[in-house]
Formats: C-alpha cells, sequence, structure tokens
C-alpha cells in the first residue's frame, strides 16, 4: 500500500489491541525542558501498537518531536518529504525527524507491530543526526533485544507516574538507546557482506591491544579488518570518532599510564616496552594527550 492508494481512514474506537500508550501532559514536559538535565533529550509519548490494522499518519508539516520506530513484525511504509517510499520489515527501525513532512502507514495484509517514541530537547538532533543518512536501520538481533529491553524500562518508569524523577531516568535511557544505534551501523563491506562499524573496530582495537609493543600501519590494520584503507578508516572513525593510528597511539598512552602507576620503571623503560624508539617523542605525546609530563603523573595521588 503506498500514498498514492492510501487505505480509507479507519479507526478502531479502541485502539489497537494490546497496544501500549503514555502521552505526557503539556505541564511536565516544560518543566522537563527547563531542567538542565533534561533539557537536551526527553521523551513526549511512548507506546506499541500490535497488528496495528489501518495505522496511518500524514503529517504535511511533521511533528514536532522526532520520531522513532521499531518494527517487531509484519510490514509498513513510510515516505518523508514527498520523496522515495521505503517499506519497514520486521527489524527494522525507522527514524522520521521533526518538522519533516511524511506519511506511514501499515499494510493491510500484515499489520505491523512497531515500538515508537517521540523525542524532544536541545541536543534531540544531535543523537539522531548521525543516523539519518540510513533511511532504514536494520538492528543485529542482540542489539535488539538489548534495545526492547531498555524500551521496556523506559515505558516502565513513565508508567509508574508523571514526575521529574521518572523524566530524569527516562531522559537518561534514552540517550543510552540512542547511543546503541550511533554506535555502530550497518554498511556493506568490500567483500559484500555487511560489516558494522562497531565490529570492524572492536576486532582493530583488540589487534591494537596484541601488538602494542609494536608499530602498526594503517595498512595493516585495514588488512587485518579485510577492507580497503579508505572504507576501514571511514568505519573506524564512524565508531570510534578517532583515526586508527591516533586511536593506537592513545592505547598506548593509556597502558603507559598503568606502568607509571604499578611499576618503578623509568619512563625509558616504558617508551621502549611500548614501541616508542625516542622516549622523548614518547613523553610530548604522553604530555599533550594527558595534559601533563610522566613524571607529574607518576607524582599525582590517584584514588
Amino acid at each position: 500500500m503506498r500514498p498514492n492508494n492510501r487505505p480509507p481512514l479507519q479507526r478502531k474506537s479502541d485502539g489497537f489491541r494490546m497496544q501500549k500508550l503514555i502521552v505526557l501532559p503539556d505541564s511536565l514536559l516544560q518543566e522537563t525542558a527547563a531542567y538542565p538535565v533534561t533539557s537536551g533529550l526527553y521523551v513526549t509519548d511512548i507506546g506499541y501498537f500490535h497488528e496495528a490494522e489501518h495505522h496511518y499518519r500524514d503529517r504535511p508539516n511533521g511533528c514536532e518531536s522526532h520520531i522513532l520506530m521499531y518494527c517487531v513484525q509484519g510490514t509498513g511504509w513510510y515516505t518523508m518529504d514527498g520523496s522515495k517510499t521505503y517499506d519497514v520489515s520486521p527489524g527494522n527501525l525507522v527514524i522520521l525527524p521533526a518538522h519533516v513532512p511524511h506519511v506511514y502507514g501499515a499494510n493491510a495484509a500484515e499489520p505491523w507491530s512497531i515500538f515508537w517514541i517521540h523525542l524532544r530537547g536541545e541536543h534531540a538532533l544531535s543523537y539522531i543526526e548521525p543516523l539519518l543518512t540510513h533511511h532504514i536501520t536494520t538492528m543485529p538481533p542482540a542489539k535488539a533485544q538489548k534495545w526492547l529491553e531498555l524500551f521496556h524500562e523506559c515505558y516502565g518508569a513513565l508508567e509508574t507516574g508523571y514526575s521529574m524523577q521518572t523524566m530524569t531516568y527516562a531522559s537518561q535511557i534514552i540517550g543510552y538507546m540512542l547511543g546503541m544505534l550511533a554506535y555502530g551501523p550497518e554498511t556493506t563491506g568490500s567483500d559484500g557482506g555487511i560489516v558494522s562499524s562497531k565490529r570492524a573496530a572492536e576486532q582493530s582495537v583488540q589487534y591494537m591491544l596484541e601488538h602494542l609493543e609494536n608499530g602498526i600501519t594503517l595498512k595493516e590494520l585495514a588488512a587485518h579488518a579485510r577492507l580497503s584503507v579508505p572504507h576501514y578508516s571511514q568505519l573506524f572513525k564512524q565508531a570510534t570518532g578517532h583515526s586508527p593510528i591516533d586511536y593506537f597511539l592513545r592505547l598506548k598512552i593509556q597502558h603507559s599510564c598503568r606502568y607509571l602507576d604499578f611499576t618503578d620503571w623509568t619512563v625509558k623503560q616504558i617508551s621502549s616496552e611500548l614501541g616508542f624508539k625516542d622516549p622523548y617523542y614518547f613523553s610530548r605525546l604522553f604530555s599533550k594527550m594527558m595534559g601533563r609530563s610522566p613524571t607529574d603523573y607518576r607524582n599525582k595521588s590517584k584514588g
């Protein structure tokens, strides 16, 4: 079923079977938007529609909130800003940014069951921007299970009462849920398979940890991940926020802190242990990353 063949606007008077629905009152949302801890990201509406026959929404001016919809069974479709229509299947997460015209609905033959959340906040767009390039995100089963557990935790908290305590807790959960999505969007690897940036980064970080005492080239890291250098570099930075070599150096410095904390090795010995041929370069790099020299770091009280 498509926008040019829209279903009749039928509605069930008693809603959808097994539905869950919380719409938070405006007075609480105003308080939440003004409270520093929650103003950046908060829930306005949250729910679950089971086998949502005749579910259809047409918002020519978009919605005031950002919308997340996760389909667990059945099928549906959506279009944004009058552009391409996308099919939605089980395992798909759809993200509709605020104020963007959109239309969506369940397919009549097998209407979808969806978990959905409406979000606002000063930083809400920053949370979802990394996800918008993927019009539909398919979550791996393990991630989907965790994401749904967090959804139920958030819904359960809000269900206990409309208070700033529950809004604060829900805000933190939603931030975690969005962080899970941003950390590891799926993309196509050079071998034609699906490779997540998170998986590529995790494999590389493990490889780096096993070779802290050596030097590693970007070409070597890309080969280990079985990706081209440009594609690997893009995936790694997408997952970590750093280039591979910069991240490797940060791991070395992080590890050097342990030697400074728990051994009496000299700075020269530590730099050599971690594959730095020039102890002065190591000291400069340590100072740049840690904000103090290795000696000052060792002498600082900790714990």
